[in-house]
């Protein structure tokens, strides 16, 4: 007990110490993890719409005039053993008419006195297919099938989505990575402060046989504190806006926008792990010095 005791004292004197650095180490974490717990949760809203918008992407196979219907179920077939098509939908001459009044209000059989447009399949690819490049692929095969005149689908749109998830993705891991590198770097100074302060202690606990391990236990709790502190203030800081934001906007959006409560432990959690590694690395070096 008497040694907990002196960990735990030892790790709050050291902080003390060294309150400025620690202070701005406490404040670069939980800058660091607000950032980082936001860019987390615009990320998981922005894959939802993404999801949504590539729920609507299919592609479109037009039918030759002169099959029959034994060619046409044939076309299906064909279809629905294509890698990546996850079923069709079948629509009439007929049936594309309507679609055409109801999408342009004017019927094509009274203005052309004909009905001009083609049976086709809507062909619905399978979710881990619905990127610009398999969609191109499948349709390339597709358009190379007997009695399919040709093929259309939002490629551009495609294209925009994949692009834009790839930029997106990209820009968040880089300022992410920094700000968790810089947070380690501030951690690890803080505590290397705090070692040269305390570095009369060290030299009497080496005189008195204290083992290395033994040594390093208040500055690790002391990283372990700084790291909690700043994932701690992330987490409330984080809850707040949220809450905050709900209520001025729409309160009924509750339980689409708030997070489960394991993503504010996850933020502490992960946090406390940063200031307890950035300490390990930082005893690791000046506590062997220390004891060589």
């Amino acid at each position: 007990m008497n040694r907990l005791w002196f960990i735990v004292k030892e790790a709050f004197s050291g902080l003390q110490h060294a309150r400025l650095s620690a202070f701005f180490s406490i404040l670069m974490v939980a800058l660091s993890f607000t950032l980082l717990g936001s860019f987390y949760l615009t990320s998981m809203q922005a894959e939802k719409f993404l999801d949504y918008l590539k729920g609507k992407v299919e592609i479109e196979a037009f039918l030759s005039d002169s099959l029959s219907s034994d060619q046409i179920r044939e076309v299906k077939s064909k279809l629905l053993a294509t890698k990546g098509v996850g079923g069709v939908q079948f629509v009439s001459k007929d049936e594309a008419a309507e679609i055409f009044k109801k999408e342009f209000g004017q019927d094509i059989k009274t203005v052309l006195e004909f009905n001009p447009l083609p049976a086709s399949y809507r062909v619905f690819l399978k979710d881990q297919n619905k990127n610009s490049r398999d969609v191109a692929a499948i349709a390339a095969k597709i358009e190379k099938m007997s009695g399919v005149e040709s093929v259309k689908y939002r490629k551009i749109l495609l294209t925009l989505i994949d692009r834009r998830v790839r930029l997106f993705y990209g820009v968040m891991s880089g300022f992410g990575g920094a700000l968790v590198l810089l947070s380690i770097f501030l951690v690890y100074n803080s505590m290397r402060l705090a070692i040269s302060y305390k570095k009369r202690m060290i030299d009497t606990m080496k005189l008195v046989g204290a083992s290395r391990s033994f040594v390093r236990m208040p500055f690790l709790l002391g990283g372990m504190i700084q790291g909690f502190t700043g994932g701690l203030v992330a987490a409330v800081v984080i809850y707040g806006v949220i809450n905050a934001a709900v209520v001025l906007v729409r309160e009924n959006i509750l339980a689409e926008v708030l997070p489960p409560s394991q993503f504010y432990l996850s933020i502490v959690g992960v946090a406390t792990l940063l200031g307890l590694l950035s300490t390990l690395f930082a005893t690791r070096r000046y506590i062997k010095e220390s004891l060589s």
